[in-house]
Order: structure tokens, then C-alpha cells, then sequence
């Protein structure tokens, strides 16, 4: 009875160190995985009118300012600091582009509705040729 009992626990036992060890080498890869993508080449695309005025690698250290004119008279002052954008002044009356602050994500872009420009940031490692489908119509 004695064998059967100690049969069993050494079973359990390999089989929680089995589960533990699957997910420890999960979470390595998962982490792997996250690094890679922090360290992925970002570049920042401005758009003005729909049309593609400057394309700026975000690299960490890069600094410069400088400002867009718009056809309307209206200018933005844009700043690239550690791999972050962002306008930094606008003469916009509600100045929400200014509001926005500095971006890295690829989640968001900053839009001066007065203005018709757009800041997104574009990962260097997606592919051009095929983008992916972000909406459907019917």
C-alpha cells in the first residue's frame, strides 16, 4: 500500500514540475518576444492633404525641431526627442494636436484637424506591400 501511495505522489510530482517548466519556457518567449517588438525601428510618416510630406526614423537619441507651414497660413512646430514625436506648438485655435504630447505607439496619431496634418507611426518590420486590414465595409 505504501508503494502505491509513494507511486502516486512521485506521478504528481513530475507532472506539476513538467506544468511548471512549460510555463516558465511561455513566459521566456513571451518576454523574448516583447523585446524584439520594443526594439523594432519605428518611423514616424507626416501627412498633409493625404499626401506623404517627411518620413523620420525614431531612434533613441535622436533630437530635431522644426516646423510644417499648411496651405491655409497655419503652422505646427514638431519635435523628435528618444524616439518619441510629438507637436510641440501649434497656431490652431483648440490645440488638441498640442495636447496629444509625444507618441511612440503605433496606436495613435496625432491629427491637426486645422491644419489637415497627421503624425502615425509606421513599424519598420510590417510589410509595405501587403498592409494589414484594419476595417470592413459592405
Amino acid at each position: 500500500m505504501r508503494y502505491l501511495k509513494d507511486k502516486k505522489t512521485i506521478c504528481l510530482t513530475l507532472v506539476v514540475s513538467g506544468i511548471l517548466l512549460l510555463a516558465i519556457a511561455a513566459l521566456w518567449i513571451q518576454m523574448r518576444a516583447v523585446a524584439r517588438d520594443k526594439a523594432a525601428l519605428k518611423t514616424a510618416v507626416l501627412y498633409q492633404d493625404g499626401k506623404v510630406l517627411r518620413r523620420i526614423p525614431l531612434t533613441a537619441g535622436s533630437e530635431d525641431t522644426f516646423t510644417i507651414e499648411s496651405s491655409g497660413g497655419g503652422s505646427n512646430t514638431i519635435q523628435v526627442s528618444d524616439g518619441k514625436i510629438g507637436i510641440i506648438d501649434a497656431d490652431c485655435p483648440d490645440q488638441l494636436c498640442v495636447k496629444m504630447g509625444m507618441i511612440s505607439s503605433t496606436a495613435y496619431p496625432i491629427s491637426c484637424l486645422p491644419h489637415r496634418l497627421v503624425i502615425q507611426i509606421e513599424d519598420d518590420t510590417e510589410s509595405k506591400e501587403d498592409p494589414p486590414i484594419d476595417a470592413v465595409t459592405q
